[in-house]
């Protein structure tokens, strides 16, 4: 996970900043911060926004990711069309762009819509973060990258070979049971999500970076218990298109990425030594990446 932060550190002093907005609709829950590539057009009904130039330009990557470098799946796995409307999938980590990233195919389609059906990611949290550090996420952001495999219907009978709308939420179960006080009122719910809505109308293959806004409802906040879960889920889609998870990322409310204590095989109860040399690792890698990205400074100012 390391490896892919160090070599944004050192590539950040060269790139220039310029992201476009995906657009954001009002559905009642909460939405998601997204950035796409440049390049990004959209039908005027939406809320997108394009800049000038011409590169895209990545999110930086913490140091704490998850960037299935090591081709684990990290407890990731799709409900499988558990109940109507959703589908099921192929989960694998491939490379992709010269990059590990974890590759979605969704493999049902609706016989009446003709649309490729709903898949839904479960990553279980407890295991990947140790559940006395469920309680302390506050935002989480991913990056997706998307590959249409074939084309786009347009109302107009033209076909596109692009990646159109890719819609979602970034969800889960946040706690185990729903409680409320002497009084009735609700205090901890069992389910909260965040909607993105991104879409390219230009090209087949797509970049976005989506970020959850903090949870400012307490009853919809993690709650430190086992069952909890992210579930990342994708709305049926008019085309077939392909899309890569990397740099999933969990935040605290001071901004502060948690580290992932996940092991292959290990369960969630054995967090607490793991979860310590995991973050005396991160910040050994960061102080290291931060002397190279200084020396580098200093080199520069010589010359």
């Amino acid at each position: 996970m390391k490896s892919k932060y160090i070599l944004a550190l050192l590539a950040a002093a060269a790139m220039a900043t310029a992201v476009t907005g995906c657009g954001k609709k009002d559905t009642g829950n909460d939405a998601a911060e997204t950035t796409a590539p440049v390049g990004t057009t959209a039908p005027e009904t939406t809320e997108a926004t394009t800049t000038t130039t011409t590169e895209v330009v990545r999110a930086a990557i913490d140091f704490n990711a998850i960037t299935f470098d090591d081709g684990s799946l990290y407890t990731c796995h799709c409900m499988n069309g558990e109940t109507e409307g959703e589908s099921s999938c192929n989960l694998e980590v491939v490379d992709y762009n010269g990059d590990k990233k974890l590759r979605v195919q969704v493999l049902d389609k609706d016989e009446k819509t003709g649309e490729y059906m709903i898949p839904k990611l479960v990553f279980n949290l407890p295991e990947l973060l140790g559940v006395e550090n469920v309680g302390k996420i506050d935002h989480i952001a991913v990056d997706f990258d998307c590959e249409a495999k074939d084309v786009w219907h347009n109302d107009d009978g033209t076909d596109s070979l692009v990646v159109g709308n890719f819609l979602g939420t970034l969800g889960g179960n946040v706690a185990a049971e729903e409680r409320r006080d002497d009084d009735g009122k609700l205090i901890q719910t069992t389910w909260a999500q965040c909607d993105f809505e991104c879409m390219d109308w230009t090209n087949p293959t797509a970049y976005f970076h989506v970020e959850s806004k903090p949870q400012v409802i307490p009853a919809k906040k993690y709650a430190s218990e086992e069952g909890t879960t992210l579930v990342i889920m994708r709305w049926a889609q008019k085309n077939q298109v392909d899309f890569y998870i990397d740099n999933l990322t969990f935040y605290d409310a001071e901004g502060n990425s948690i580290p992932v204590i996940y092991q292959e095989g290990a369960g969630a109860g054995e967090s607490d030594d793991t979860a310590a040399e995991t973050t005396v690792a991160a910040e050994e890698t960061q102080a290291a990446a931060e002397e190279t990205t200084t020396a580098a400074d200093t080199t520069t100012a010589e010359e």
